[in-house]
């Protein structure tokens, strides 16, 4: 009789757990009562806190801003816009900008005889890190920006480094087009290619000669070319798959969310410029997973998960009403969030277990809230992008799509923690 009754009070914690994890939701979208858990700024900070950061080094007009805007797709990203100032000759660009899930620094004073980088350096030291130098292909003085990268790799010489040597157009022969396809590799092959022309290949070496006595590990060099179209050359992103895969590899793995959202052909287009969106709240989600106090992170995930959906649903143009929530939630299935949120509360109460269990399960939920954003935000881009068009998304792909994003951010959960063991491991 106390097994039975010890079963029937588990179940019914976990079951105030759901009602309570829906009522904060509730609260969220509709104002039933002031939200308790997460506000929007505080999703921000939470994501900025973790998000990794690409520190731009390059003088002005060297193509930082057109780097930010050909990899992200993020229109604010225009010569003056988007960026934020964090320190009097440097500006943070969030992308995206609620909660951001990568962060790029821009050195805006690095022209400047007396800029000190110290600053720039302390701000990356807490964070993930990744150096993106920027260098004018046809600009040998490099001087300045030299005495930065140094300065940076002599106190973290195992910051990863890519550099972009960009502009190739300006040292082509009259009339000439880019090369069919890229022949660049980044290593010595590209400086006795006799395809390019002569003068191209001298910047490239002598840039790269420039980087031959630094501290640490060399950097990766990515020639790349990113056109107007009144420019007259195609492709206007000349280079960027190599970027792509050079960042990659250098462990970025904030930007594989990127990538997705950009190639994802068989998404509408809202869908994919709001997919990084989702990966932004789920690491907010993640934040409020990890909280060490029982039940508290029930409250703070229901909060960021009601911020989520108000979101997107700005981004389709569609409101959200009690009705259309309760389809939504009802075409997901009861099931599937019923069992996903009981083991959820089960965790919770883990958490009443001194140390060992605050650490292991803060360390489940994180992973779990980040798992079920992602599954949440893509089956609501499916379900509002019918409702967009006057429609009614069929169940099974609601539910297809929370399944997908469900798996696709456990996978994600288990590269970024990954990522952070070896950068922890490399320090």
């Amino acid at each position: 009789m106390g097994h039975f009754r010890v079963g029937i009070e588990g179940r019914c914690r976990r079951v105030k757990i759901l009602d309570r994890l829906w009522g904060a939701i509730s609260a969220g979208l509709f104002g039933d009562s002031a939200p308790q858990g997460v506000s929007e700024e505080g999703a921000r900070r939470r994501a900025q806190a973790t998000a990794p950061v690409v520190w731009l080094l390059g003088k002005t007009g060297a193509g930082k801003t057109a780097i930010v805007s050909t990899l992200t797709g993020d229109p604010r990203a225009v010569v003056g816009a988007g960026f934020e100032p964090c320190t009097r000759t440097s500006s943070f660009y969030d992308v995206p900008q609620e909660v951001p899930i990568i962060r790029f620094l821009d050195t805006r004073g690095l022209d400047e005889a007396d800029y000190d980088p110290a600053n720039d350096i302390a701000w990356c030291e807490e964070q993930s890190h990744l150096l993106l130098v920027v260098m004018q292909v046809a600009d040998p003085l490099q001087e300045r920006v030299l005495r930065v990268v140094r300065a940076a790799r002599a106190r973290h010489p195992d910051w990863p480094m890519v550099v972009a040597q960009t502009g190739l157009h300006r040292l082509y022969p009259a009339g000439a087009r880019h090369p069919d396809p890229y022949p660049f590799t980044g290593g010595p092959e590209d400086l006795s290619n006799p395809t390019l022309p002569h003068a191209l290949r001298q910047a490239l070496s002598h840039q790269r000669q420039l980087m031959a006595d630094l501290r640490g590990a060399s950097p990766h060099f990515v020639p790349v070319d990113f056109t107007l179209p009144e420019d007259g050359f195609a492709p206007q992103d000349f280079g960027l798959e190599p970027l792509q895969r050079a960042l990659e590899a250098q462990g970025l793995s904030a930007y594989e969310a990127l990538y997705r959202a950009r190639s994802d052909v068989e998404s509408d287009r809202i869908r994919q410029r709001v997919r990084p969106l989702i990966y932004g709240y789920g690491v907010a989600a993640a934040g409020a997973g990890a909280v060490p106090i029982p039940l508290v992170g029930v409250g703070g995930l229901a909060s960021v998960l009601a911020l989520m959906l108000r979101t997107l649903a700005e981004r389709y143009r569609v409101t959200w009403t009690r009705n259309t929530f309760a389809q939504f939630s009802g075409a997901i299935g009861g099931g599937a969030m019923v069992w996903w949120a009981l083991r959820y509360g089960a965790r919770e109460l883990v958490k009443l277990i001194p140390v060992i269990g605050t650490t292991a399960a803060g360390a489940l939920n994180a992973a779990a809230a980040f798992a079920v954003t992602t599954g949440l935000g893509e089956a609501a881009c499916v379900w509002l992008s019918y409702r967009r068009r006057g429609e009614t998304a069929p169940t099974e792909e609601v539910r297809r799509a929370f399944a997908t994003g469900l798996a696709e951010g456990l996978r994600q959960a288990k590269s970024q923690a990954r990522s952070r063991e070896a950068a922890h491991a490399a320090q």
